[in-house]
């Protein structure tokens, strides 16, 4: 199965009406990432750019995610900071991407109010040559498979822990990872968006 770009593009309209309930954005720091997908037509698939972070890291250690970080002061907006946190973790350039659109904001059990960005692979761009990672922060780059991600029957509705702000959340089996929270809470929206499930609750904090 391949998502073709303008499914791509309707799936980003038809998650217009994702996203979680509106909080008090004072107690949530702005933070956006990249959702990179790549349209492979010669193997007939999409695969999604993932990545896993290093265990020592202060928050989000050893978690599955995509790249993206906090919203810093010189940053003149959300898509500029996920450019910038894709660049400076996996090398990704921004004239190595075509931005789509975005989501509507997701809020974090760990404090977090953050926009995803919806982006392509542009055409000609080699991950194998291109992708390198931020040794300081990140662990590994995943090539995945959309596909795999996507599908409803990787997808399963758990307690969230007891440190997280959150009551539910989500995880999604992928090879030998579980990724879970706010990672997760995006595959199952995109995969409804994509009309493969139905949309996931928005207020699990």
């Amino acid at each position: 199965m391949m998502f073709s770009l303008n499914e791509i593009k309707q799936c980003i309209e038809n998650c217009k009406i994702a996203g979680d309930v509106e909080r008090d954005s004072k107690e949530f720091m702005l933070a956006a990432v990249m959702i990179i997908f790549s349209i492979d037509q010669l193997q007939n698939k999409n695969q999604l750019i993932i990545i896993k972070k290093k265990n020592n890291l202060r928050k989000h250690s050893g978690q599955i995610a995509f790249p993206g970080g906090k919203k810093e002061s010189f940053d003149s907006n959300l898509k500029i900071t996920a450019l910038r946190e894709t660049h400076e973790e996996i090398n990704l350039k921004n004239t190595d991407l075509e931005i789509l659109g975005e989501l509507p904001f997701f809020y974090t059990g760990t404090g977090y109010k953050v926009k995803p960005i919806i982006s392509k692979l542009n055409n000609n761009v080699f991950l194998e040559k291109i992708l390198k990672p931020d040794l300081n922060e990140i662990e590994k780059i995943f090539i995945a498979d959309a596909e795999e991600l996507l599908s409803p029957i990787n997808h399963f509705r758990i307690k969230a822990p007891d440190n997280s702000l959150m009551n539910m959340t989500w995880k999604v089996k992928y090879k030998n990872e579980n990724i879970w929270g706010l990672t997760a809470r995006l595959l199952v929206t995109l995969s409804a968006g994509f009309n493969l499930r139905e949309y996931p609750p928005c207020n699990d904090i």
